[in-house]
């Protein structure tokens, strides 16, 4: 009997060796605060159905954020972006079937820069789904309309002190989607084979200077 017990001691002890440690979030080692957005480490793609062959895919160039963040509790955290709408830059081939699709897009069949020139969006609320994913829910106003438009968004790493700059840093990738006609995008049509849904990828980090 106490050889059983023993032998059973021990394959436990054995088992639980060979599981692997839970792992533990690493603590988040840069300070509360205000921090900007490194516009020299920053994209801002959206991505559309062409037809169902490819996501047809885009960026703007000139666009502003800040995250109000709270290393201690991030689901305390806050984030507010703007963007220059005339800044959109589709690659089309300059002189291209005599056509300047950037601007086709500022125009008022689209974005309408002349009129509406900013969108601009600000999270509601924070839910921490793991130690480092969050989904950021968040309002997008978009050419005079506003609607709600949430982020699945990765905190991906932090600085107290990142190198070259000494600067605290932080970095996110973050991805959402929107029904483009809610906010009046409703041209081409869907049945016109382009897509309805707008996909964001975000790649972008945020120094604190002060």
């Amino acid at each position: 009997m106490l050889r059983r017990n023993i032998l059973g001691t021990l394959g436990a002890v054995a088992v639980a060796s060979a599981m692997p440690a839970r792992a533990q979030a690493p603590a988040l080692d840069a300070p509360a605060g205000r921090y900007d957005l490194d516009v020299t480490h920053a994209s801002l793609l959206w991505r559309i159905s062409h037809f169902g062959l490819s996501n047809y895919t885009a960026r703007f160039t000139r666009f502003d954020a800040h995250v109000d963040f709270d290393p201690a509790d991030l689901s305390k955290c806050s984030a507010a972006a703007s963007i220059d709408l005339a800044s959109v830059e589709t690659d089309y081939p300059a002189g291209l079937n005599k056509r300047d699709w950037n601007a086709d897009l500022r125009g008022p069949k689209f974005f309408n820069v002349e009129k509406l020139p900013r969108a601009n969006w600000r999270s509601t609320g924070v839910k921490v789904l793991e130690p480092r994913r969050l989904r950021i829910a968040g309002e997008l106003s978009l050419l005079g309309v506003g609607a709600p438009v949430a982020l699945e968004a990765t905190l991906n790493g932090v600085f107290r002190s990142r190198p070259v700059t000494k600067l605290p840093t932080i970095g996110f990738s973050a991805r959402g989607t929107f029904d483009r006609r809610g906010f009046g995008l409703g041209f081409p049509s869907p049945e016109e084979g382009i897509g309805a849904s707008v996909e964001i990828i975000i790649e972008a980090e945020f120094m604190r200077r002060a």
